[in-house]
């Protein structure tokens, strides 16, 4: 089932503001090392987040959590979180120097 344009902006604009919390964070090298090697495995981490949906909610208000899990299952979304981690991580060391 094709996706609308809104529901793919939503999710590359959700993705844009967990790399700038990455890069802010300077959790650059790691997130990208971690999402590169899951990157063949995103759909299986996905329905991993959807499995582990009811517990998060639980514990923490987790309005954003199913958004991120459906996008994670996406390759091209994990590519575009990497992309948008190395924009913003190389903003962060231009702002530094």
């Amino acid at each position: 089932m094709p996706e609308s344009s809104e529901t793919l902006a939503e999710q590359q604009a959700l993705l844009d503001r967990i790399a700038e919390a990455i890069a802010a964070r300077e959790l650059t090298a790691p997130a990208i090392l971690f999402l590169e090697s899951m990157k063949p495995l995103s759909f299986l981490g996905g329905q991993f987040m959807a499995f582990l949906s009811p517990f998060i909610h639980m514990v923490v208000d987790a309005s954003d959590y199913d958004r991120i899990a459906e996008a994670i299952e996406r390759r091209e979304n994990v590519e575009f979180l990497i992309q948008r981690i190395e924009h913003h991580a190389s903003g962060a060391e231009d702002m530094a120097n």
